[in-house]
């Protein structure tokens, strides 16, 4: 019995063995690139995650302002009340904005599709549908986590789309002002080297550092205020 059993074992010793070089090379290759498509989609995911919430941010920043306005909210040290709340966004700072209480025209002249109302009625508004002076400023805003407005772009009256990053006559800076008792959206682009115009609509696009990721934080002449990773409606 001894004998056999011995030869038994050592025929199963001899077939047992263990991976070559080649597999094991093999193996270690497959490891390598599935976690490299797992890290690049993690890191896919985290920047359209960032890009997303900013743009909510600024959106929700939006919303409270237009809030403000239509409810003809008391801006401190102001004992009148009736003017429009906005943001103000400049190409040359593509990392900050600014929301303003509209309470005086000492800069700007007002322009004719800014609803002022007549001079000592009830509707009468102080503003100009513009940001003239730090003294109407409501809150700054820093973008942060790398990202930038890359493009301020909206339809003028004519329908002829005008951009920040046009050749000719980009746009310098945005105002958009909301104010009661409308809910028409007043939005006010400053041009290098022509006038200012009115815009009827407005993207605000925001990009990542390698501009691989955008989000567009649109408003509408109506009001409406609404983020998409594509165009705006």
């Amino acid at each position: 019995m001894e004998p056999f059993q011995f030869a038994v074992a050592h025929e199963r010793s001899v077939h047992v063995r263990g991976f070559t070089l080649v597999e094991m090379i093999v193996v270690l290759g497959i490891i390598g690139i599935i976690t490299a498509v797992v890290l690049n989609n993690q890191q896919d995911f985290n920047k359209s995650l960032v890009i997303t919430d900013t743009g909510y941010t600024i959106a929700l920043s939006l919303r409270q302002v237009q809030t403000f306005g239509l409810s003809s909210r008391t801006f401190t040290g102001q004992t009148t009340a009736n003017y429009g709340y906005g943001a103000h966004f400049e190409a040359a700072k593509p990392i900050s904005y600014t929301t303003f209480a509209d309470v005086n025209k000492s800069t700007y002249s007002v322009p004719s599709y800014c609803p002022v109302g007549t001079a000592g009625s009830p509707d009468a508004k102080p503003g100009n549908c513009r940001f003239d002076t730090s003294a109407e400023t409501l809150q700054n805003y820093k973008i942060g986590r790398g990202l930038k407005v890359a493009a301020l772009c909206g339809r003028d009256t004519g329908g002829v789309l005008r951009c920040s990053t046009d050749q000719t006559n980009p746009i310098t800076s945005i105002d958009i002002v909301f104010l009661r008792p409308n809910t028409d959206t007043v939005v006010t682009a400053s041009r290098s080297g022509a006038g200012d115009i009115q815009l009827k609509d407005l993207s605000i696009t925001l990009s990542t550092p390698d501009n691989a990721a955008q989000r567009l934080v649109c408003v509408s002449y109506a009001g409406q205020i609404s983020v998409t990773p594509t165009a705006c409606p």
